[in-house]
Formats: structure tokens, C-alpha cells, sequence
């Protein structure tokens, strides 16, 4: 999943300096680098990554809080967490926050190399 997040998340930061590479130009005119520029999409890219990824997440915990306890009697019953075992997931924004994060800086400084 970390590299379908991560190849999903290059492709996109890739489409995205491509369709601001007027921007990009006009940036490197009035002095900016490379890296700047980059980290300005890197900063973007990733408050987005994570804001979806909590917002997965509490969806995702949403669908398991409903789910049937282990008692009742159908197809999806005892599935879900246990006591602390409700914090587990609370990684996963944290985590492809630091995914998005490198996919996008390598994605920004590879396209910003070959424009140069």
C-alpha cells in the first residue's frame, strides 16, 4: 500500500509542477532555487496527503465501530479492535504524511533537475 500511496503521490506532484511550470519560470527569474521551490510543493502535497489520510482513517474507524459485535449471529461479526487496539490506526496519518512527503520531494527535485 506505502508504494501504491507512494507512486500515486509522484505521478501527481509530477501532473501538478508540470502544470505550473510558467510559475516555476517566473520563480526561478525573481531568483528563487530549486529547493524552495520544491519544498513549497512538498509542504502542500503533504498537508493534503495527511488531511486524506485522517480523514480515510476516521471514516474507516467510523465503518468498524458499526460493524456487529462478536455475539450476533452474521458475516461480519468480531471483526473491528479491541480496547487500545482503537489508537492503532491513528498511525496511519501520520505515516503517509512522511510517504507523501518523500514521494513529492523526490517527484518536485527530479522534474525541477530536468527543467533546469
Amino acid at each position: 500500500i506505502a508504494v501504491m500511496v507512494a507512486a500515486m503521490i509522484t505521478l501527481a506532484a509530477g501532473f501538478s509542477l508540470a502544470a505550473n511550470a510558467q510559475v516555476i519560470r517566473v520563480l526561478r527569474l525573481v531568483g528563487a532555487r530549486d529547493l524552495f521551490i520544491a519544498r513549497a510543493f512538498t509542504r502542500r502535497f503533504t498537508l493534503r496527503v495527511f488531511l486524506g489520510a485522517a480523514a480515510g482513517t476516521f471514516l474507516g474507524l467510523g465503518a468498524f465501530a458499526i460493524l456487529p459485535v462478536a455475539g450476533d449471529a452474521g458475516f461480519f461479526t468480531g471483526l473491528g479492535f479491541q480496547g487500545a487496539g482503537w489508537l492503532t490506526p491513528l498511525v496511519i496519518p501520520p505515516v503517509a504524511a512522511l510517504i507523501g512527503w518523500a514521494a513529492t520531494r523526490a517527484a518536485a527535485m527530479r522534474v525541477l533537475k530536468r527543467d533546469t
